[in-house]
């Protein structure tokens, strides 16, 4: 008789290690660093190895056109690293962390190129990341209903300020729940009826719960995804059902979203991100090839920022005002350009927005399945909103971006049938 710990199945276990890995640092990441998310690190690195290793992955090793996109990330790194080079600036504290939050493009590229395990499957990315939302939004709504922080204040407000201080920022939160719900739509057609209910309606109490944050940019996000994504997901024949449910969902967003103060016309209208594009844009103007690098970027970007009247008046007086300048102080995670692709081009020259591009047009050219493009289009047109107002690194987080790539390239490939998940 055949052992159990026969080589096959050591091989079988060995292989799912990174998988465990993978999954452990994905659902930790909305949470911000933890030790929780120290295991997991350490698994999927131990377990890559180990895998790697073990099924000989360098035997199954080749070329295709889909590796392009690992290229791309090991380029940001290295622009990151030749443009430090000649900063004449010596390294900042802002710098630093900067090189430390983009070092995931090196580990998920030098990964990618190499190969990854075969049993990463997108059901398996997609009940996790849905399960991790859930458990955001039930922190949020627990220290909402069961603690007095903040009692005094608006119910809209109080909600926000909680979850932002328990679980993360809206940007971070409202980007990983849009990308659960992508992918939930995803493997939708191939679960059963009773599953099916059950993910649909995980998927509408999410939802909801991004309608009633304060994240602008999020909710028109959302609101983009569940149209697109209803209309797609049926026959045509049925077409006039999906006019119907999306005119219910648009319905229901304006709702929502009329009742966020922060979406009123007059907030729109007076927004301090327009002082601060006008203000990276005179100082790229000064700088369009080579750049200011990181450092000097850090230290110039933000004194210059208190002697330009625009900025100053536009923005600085505002942020000077919000709970995190108190937390944070002068620096550039603060007052920073609000836009990653204005946020490269200051930091690295032209070489910096241009590489942002590669990086989703090599990744909007992946070799997927025809049934999941739509849905990698749809996660890749949510970041790309996302980056039109917050530079990667701090709260669009390199590591969120280069896993979800990751796990797109290896587990939606032509080859890997629906029913397998």
């Amino acid at each position: 008789m055949k052992s159990i710990f026969s080589g096959i199945q050591w091989r079988e276990l060995v292989a799912w290690l990174p998988v465990l890995g993978l999954l452990m640092v994905l659902s930790a990441l909305p949470f911000g660093w933890s030790d929780y998310q120290r295991i997991g690190i350490y698994v999927l690195g131990i377990g890559y190895v180990a895998d790697y290793s073990c099924n000989q992955r360098w035997k199954q090793f080749s070329w295709s056109r889909g590796k392009w996109i690992y290229v791309v990330m090991l380029m940001i790194v290295a622009m990151f690293f030749i443009r430090e080079w000649f900063d004449p600036t010596a390294l900042t504290d802002y710098a630093y962390s900067q090189f430390h939050l983009h070092d995931w493009f090196l580990y998920i590229g030098i990964a990618g190129l190499l190969g990854f395990s075969d049993k990463l499957q997108l059901r398996h990315v997609t009940y996790v990341m849905l399960a991790t939302s859930v458990v955001m939004m039930l922190v949020a709504l627990g220290y909402y209903f069961f603690t007095d922080e903040w009692s005094t204040m608006p119910p809209f407000y109080r909600f926000n300020k909680l979850r932002a201080l328990h679980v993360n920022s809206h940007m971070v939160v409202n980007l990983y729940i849009n990308t659960a719900i992508i992918l939930c739509f995803s493997i939708l057609r191939c679960e059963s009826r009773w599953r099916r209910g059950v993910l649909i309606a995980v998927m509408l109490f999410l939802w909801g719960m991004i309608m009633i944050s304060d994240g602008r940019i999020g909710q028109a996000t959302s609101l983009l995804i569940m149209l697109g994504c209803t209309i797609h997901a049926l026959p045509r024949k049925h077409w006039y059902i999906g006019f119907i449910v999306s005119a219910l969902f648009a319905v229901s967003a304006a709702w929502f979203i009329s009742h966020n103060p922060r979406a009123s016309l007059e907030k729109a209208t007076n927004d301090p991100r327009f002082a601060v594009y006008d203000y990276s844009w005179r100082m790229i103007e000064q700088k369009p090839i080579e750049g200011y690098g990181l450092s000097t970027l850090s230290v110039q970007f933000v004194e210059g920022a208190y002697q330009d009247s625009v900025m100053y008046n536009g923005f600085v007086v505002r942020i000077m005002e919000m709970d995190v300048f108190a937390q944070l102080g002068k620096t550039m995670r603060t007052h920073h350009a609000h836009n990653a692709f204005l946020h490269y081009w200051l930091a690295f020259g032209i070489a910096g927005p241009l590489l942002l591009l590669a990086l989703f047009g090599t990744a909007a050219s992946l070799p997927v399945d025809k049934h999941y493009r739509f849905y990698l289009w749809l996660f890749l047109l949510a970041v790309f909103i996302q980056c039109i107002t917050e530079p990667v690194g701090q709260h669009i987080k390199p590591q969120f971006i280069s896993i979800l790539l990751l796990i797109w390239q290896c587990a939606a490939l032509p080859n890997k049938s629906l029913k397998s998940e």
